[in-house]
């Protein structure tokens, strides 16, 4: 917040550094975030998590299901016909801990016993957040709070039958001390067995009643927590951030006389309030997260700790969910993602686009698809299409080349009763085998036949996606939705899918050493200096940039910047921005006779002239811009609004409306025009028109996959790196012929070719 800041310490350095005030802040927990072992420490403690084989397998058991009748007979066929190497165990909170002093594990005994038979290893879940009802009576000022100020009970929920959801707000020390309580005591059973291997910290982590089990919720339903206890924390937490109330009114543009007057916003309108807001909730999931983590390597320091997340942001919104992926895979050893592509309807494109997200995130730890949809997807009397053997294969090779290094499925047998009962089962509910498991056992031994290619193997990628979460949240704040600002995001993905490129996700402070041919930067309606001028130094240091509409709109303290992009980028880049033209849809345009002049508010098309000769629609807004010394390269009804300028040694492209959000809407002419921008300057290794090869190089040998990701059975040639000279499909076991030094390749709709190259 620029001079309104007592100091330059990041809220992360707060929640991780400043001990007295997280003592206040926390209720007097003694469990700091960061603090506890050492990460060197823990990491001596436990073995390393690419030390060890391609993890594979399955969710087993959320009581009750399966019943015990079926339990031994269903793991030893898991260990020894389809010769998974892991199951998961969903252990709620509430379901364990019927009384105060009480808890009943007969049943996790009975199935760690029959994994320790068969040699299989297990992933266990911390469920928290399926709270005892003793607990609520108890204390019922611990209910999670809406922003309309009611509380939520305990109820049941669709995914977990036993109720207790969402949980008790975690602020207040009697939830603390019977959750860290729990922890100690689940630990005491499951560590001792050696079929224990890695503890699941938090279930697709978020604050969990944001996400509706009621039907009929309000948007001020879904965001949380206002209870007493997160707002007294809340206002320690400004405090720390601003110093003095003087210099939050500054920010608040209020006239607050006392602290206990600040409330968090409930109502739309107001920018910098919002985004403090939900920050402060993404630092206290954040820190959540760390009060798992440090009381499970308390209990238990010789056991891998991993997490996954449902919604990525910024590919998925986030702002409701308060979540920052990077900050919660700090805390765990190996980080990961759910993927119902058939219940979600989620194309290869945006699975890939959460696989690399999540890759980013991991940073050097591994990554894994901890939960992939076994069976069709159930929600009451709904159903997803049926998970198809196709489907195996397409999202297990997809989530290898991406660099994944394990997968588990949800669930192994299907669900028995509540709103996913019939669902996700990879095998029928009497326990019979079914395509799909088939196809996954086979799937496994081919991905274990070739780990000495995918061990070490990650993707390298050349281009980046820059994020800052801030924009997304200020998004929020504008709209009461974040569309603008994940939609830039799926787009330009979309085009990368299309172009062949893999790609990293960075948040601002990576760019100091990007490496980086291409650097695209959906959606940033913020700029803040040092963002600007790192992005400066990129682009003249030699790489190519890639901006959009908008682009530092508002200044840190979300004022509207009079000069944009602002810092100095107007002049180095030689184009200022001119007043919006937010854009209505097409459709809304009707058949009523209007102005030509008034065109320009419904979506029209901007002719581009460099780098190629393409028609691309608006989306979201449509910007007029001022060029000094850029050289124009799109016009809109006489109005310039893209340029491209030398700068240093690289090059900056500007396009003046949400094109990533243009591509998403099915503008696919905005795919051919990053091609020619992105391609010359960062060529794949392997390219095609139709089909989506990716080819994985490890250190002892290379596989091409190639996704087919229309609807129809696909036949191309393929040209690949001059050493290899051989072939073999890894499924049929046949080669594949080469015609004038090109692979013919064939794949039928919605499937994958795997190939081994020699």
């Amino acid at each position: 917040m620029g001079g309104i800041m007592k100091d330059t310490l990041s809220r992360r350095n707060f929640l991780r550094g400043a001990g007295g005030a997280v003592s206040l802040s926390w209720g007097g927990l003694r469990i700091f975030a960061g603090s506890g072992i050492a990460a060197d420490e823990a990491a001596s403690q436990t073995p390393s998590p690419s030390a060890q084989p391609f993890i594979y397998g399955t969710a087993f058991y959320r009581p009750p299901n399966p019943p015990a009748s079926m339990r031994r007979e269903m793991l030893k066929a898991i260990a020894q016909k389809y010769q998974f190497n892991i199951v998961r165990i969903y252990p709620a909170w509430v379901y364990y801990n019927p009384a105060p002093d009480r808890f009943v594990f007969d049943d996790l005994e009975e199935v760690m016993k029959y994994c320790d038979e068969f040699g299989l290893r297990v992933l266990m879940g911390i469920v928290t957040e399926e709270a005892p009802y003793w607990l609520e009576r108890a204390h019922p000022e611990t209910r999670f709070v809406d922003a309309k100020g009611n509380p939520q009970r305990l109820s049941d929920s669709s995914n977990n039958v036993s109720g207790g959801w969402p949980g008790l707000c975690l602020d207040w020390d009697p939830v603390q001390q019977a959750a860290q309580r729990f922890i100690r005591e689940i630990i005491k059973v499951v560590a001792p067995h050696p079929s224990m291997y890695a503890y699941d910290c938090w279930n697709e982590a978020h604050i969990e009643p944001s996400w509706p089990r009621n039907i009929w919720a309000q948007p001020q339903e879904l965001l949380y927590c206002y209870c007493d206890q997160t707002i007294a924390k809340f206002r320690l937490w400004l405090e720390h951030r601003y110093g003095s109330l003087d210099a939050l009114n500054e920010a608040w543009v209020r006239h607050y006389s006392d602290w206990n007057e600040v409330d968090p916003p409930r109502a739309m309108g107001t920018y910098t309030d919002w985004i403090d807001w939900r920050n402060y909730i993404i630092d206290r999931s954040t820190w959540e997260m760390q009060f798992r983590v440090d009381n499970i390597r308390q209990a238990d320091p010789h056991h891998l700790r991993e997490s996954h997340l449902g919604f990525c942001p910024p590919i998925d919104p986030g702002t409701t969910g308060a979540i920052n992926g990077w900050r919660l895979a700090e805390c765990v050893q190996t980080w990961g993602l759910s993927n119902f592509p058939r219940w979600g309807s989620i194309p290869p494109y945006l699975g890939a686009a959460r696989f690399e997200l999540t890759r980013s995130q991991a940073g050097d730890k591994p990554f894994w698809m901890t939960e992939l949809q076994g069976g069709h997807g159930s929600s009451g009397l709904a159903q997803s299409p049926h998970m198809r053997p196709r489907d195996i294969r397409l999202w297990n090779w997809l989530a290898s080349a991406a660099g994944a290094k394990g997968i588990l499925y949800w669930t192994y047998h299907a669900e028995a009763t509540g709103g996913e009962a019939m669902g996700f089962g990879l095998v029928d509910r009497d326990g019979s085998e079914t395509e799909r498991v088939l196809e996954a056992a086979r799937n496994n031994r081919l991905i274990q036949a070739h780990w000495d290619i995918l061990r070490d193997y990650l993707p390298k990628p050349e281009v980046a996606l820059l994020t800052d979460q801030d924009n997304s949240i200020l998004t929020y704040a504008m709209a009461g939705k974040e569309d603008a600002s994940f939609q830039s995001f799926r787009g330009y993905y979309k085009a990368l899918w299309n172009l062949d490129q893999w790609a990293d996700f960075i948040e601002p402070r990576s760019l100091g050493e990007a490496h980086y041919k291409v650097v695209i930067v959906p959606w940033h309606l913020i700029g803040k200096k040092e963002t600007c001028e790192r992005l400066l130094s990129y682009v003249e240091r030699g790489g190519t940039l890639i901006l959009e509409t908008s682009f530092g709109l508002f200044d840190e303290r979300c004022f509207y910047n009079p000069v944009i992009p602002p810092y100095g980028l107007a002049e180095a880049f030689g184009f200022r921005e001119k007043e919006n033209y937010y854009m209505r849809p097409r459709a809304d345009w009707g058949t009523a006779a209007r102005p030509p002049a008034e065109i320009i508010n419904f979506e029209p098309d901007i002719q581009f002239s460099l780098p190629l000769p393409v028609q691309v629609r608006a989306n979201t807004y449509l910007t007029p811009i001022e060029i000094s010394s850029a050289t124009p390269i799109a016009t809109c009804m006489d109005l310039t609004v893209g340029a491209k300028k030398q700068v240093g040694k690289g090059e900056v492209y500007y396009i003046g409306t949400n094109l990533g959000a243009s591509i998403a809407a099915g503008s696919d002419a905005g795919i051919d025009l990053l091609g020619a921008i992105i391609t010359p300057v960062a060529p794949p290794p392997v390219s095609s028109t139709r089909l989506r090869p990716r080819l994985i190089e490890g250190a002892k040998g290379s596989l091409l996959t190639v996704f087919n990701d229309t609807p129809q059975d696909l036949t191309e040639s393929l040209v690949v790196p001059a050493r290899f000279h051989r072939a073999t499909d890894i499924h049929t076991e046949k080669p594949v012929a080469w015609v004038n030094g090109a692979l013919q390749v064939s794949v039928p709709y919605e499937d994958v070719l795997v190939l081994l190259l020699e």
